[in-house]
C-alpha cells in the first residue's frame, strides 16, 4: 500500500510480530525497509536525505523488544550544497570537491581525502575560534556557514563545457538559481548522509524477534561505524535477498496468535516509572518543517 505509514508493530500474545497497524494488517512475517534518521537533522546539520527519513524503523523496532547498535554513528558526506537555502544539504558529489577554500580564498587541506577526514575539516573551518573552529568558513545571507568548491578549474584543466556535461546535476541545481559554477565557486557544507547503525540483525537480516525481519539502511551494524562510499549495496542488495529469503522460510511454519499491542503498553509503564515525559511522539508521520529553526536548516554555531 504506497503512501501508508506504518505506525506501530502488532505482536500476539507469545511475543511475535503478526503484523503492523496501517489500517490492521496481519502478517506472518514482517521486514522492516523504511530507511534511516538523517531527516531529524541531528545536531542541526542539513541532510541529503528524504523527508520520511526521521528514524521510524528504529522506533517501531525498539518499541516490541528489538536491539539497536551504534546510534551514534551518523556518516557526514563532506559536500551538500549550502546555498542557496532551497537546495541546502543536498549532495554534491565527490567528482566536484577538488580544491576546497576558506573565505578568504585559500586552500586548507589536500583535496579527495577520506570523507570523514574531509567533513571534519569543513566543519573545523567553520565554527568561530570560541566554538572550537577557525571561524573562516563563508557566511550566506540566512546564517548558514560554507566553504567554496573551487569548480571554475575543472574547465580550465579540462576543456570549456566539461562541468556541464560530466556534471549535468550540480549544474542544474545551481544555474536554476542563477550560479554559474564554471564562472565561480559554490559553496558547500558537511551534510547528514547516512545512518551506520541500527537495527540489530543476524546474517539473515532476523532481529532476534520472532516475525520481524529488517534490511536496508534501518538494520546497523553491517559497516561498522563508518561506511565506504557505494557499500549500501550491501544493505540493500545483500541483505535485501537475504532477509526476503528468510521471511520466507518464517512464513512456512509461522502460527500467529491472537493480535494485541501489549508491548505499546509495556514501553508506557516503564516510560512512567522511570519518570520520562511522554511528550515525544514518534513515528513522525507528517515532519514539521513550519518552525523557523527546521525551515530555515540553520546551523547554529553562535
Amino acid at each position: 500500500m504506497e503512501f501508508t505509514p506504518a505506525i506501530e508493530l502488532v505482536a500476539d500474545e507469545f511475543g511475535r510480530v503478526t503484523g503492523a497497524v496501517v489500517k490492521i494488517v496481519r502478517a506472518k512475517a514482517t521486514v522492516l525497509a523504511i530507511g534511516g534518521w538523517d531527516r531529524l537533522h541531528i545536531q542541526g546539520f542539513p541532510t541529503t536525505n528524504h523527508y520520511g527519513a526521521t528514524a521510524d524503523g528504529l522506533v517501531l523496532a525498539y518499541r516490541v523488544g528489538a536491539k539497536l547498535r551504534d546510534l551514534d554513528a551518523a556518516q557526514c558526506h563532506p559536500t551538500g550544497a549550502a546555498f542557496p537555502e532551497q537546495i541546502a544539504g543536498l549532495l554534491i558529489t565527490e567528482k566536484v570537491r577538488g580544491p576546497a577554500r576558506e573565505r578568504f580564498g585559500r586552500a586548507f587541506r589536500a583535496p579527495l581525502g577520506a570523507a570523514r577526514l574531509e567533513s571534519a575539516a569543513f566543519i573545523r573551518e567553520c565554527p568561530p575560534p570560541e566554538k572550537g573552529g577557525r571561524g573562516l568558513g563563508a557566511v550566506t545571507p540566512t546564517g548558514m556557514v560554507g566553504v567554496w568548491l573551487d569548480t571554475p578549474t575543472v574547465d580550465i584543466i579540462h576543456r570549456k563545457g566539461t562541468f556541464q556535461r560530466a556534471l549535468s546535476s550540480i549544474w542544474r541545481m545551481h544555474t536554476r538559481f542563477g550560479i554559474d559554477p564554471t564562472k565561480g565557486p559554490i559553496l558547500a557544507y558537511s551534510t547528514l548522509h547516512y545512518q551506520d547503525g541500527g537495527v540489530v540483525i543476524d546474517e539473515h537480516g532476523w532481529t532476534g524477534i520472532p516475525g520481524l525481519f529488517a534490511a536496508g539502511e534501518v538494520e546497523g551494524g553491517v559497516h561498522g561505524k563508518n561506511r565506504l562510499m557505494g557499500n549500501s549495496l550491501l544493505d540493500y542488495n545483500v541483505f535485501g535477498r537475504r532477509t526476503g529469503l528468510a521471511a520466507a522460510e518464517w512464513v512456512k511454519k509461522a502460527r500467529p496468535g491472537r493480535l494485541t499491542l501489549r508491548h505499546v503498553e509495556r514501553l508506557v509503564e516503564g516510560l512512567r516509572r522511570a519518570g520520562i515525559p511522554e511528550t515525544r511522539h514518534a513515528p513522525i508521520l507528517l515532519p514539521d518543517y513550519r518552525g523557523k529553526k527546521t525551515l530555515a536548516r540553520v546551523v547554529d554555531f553562535l
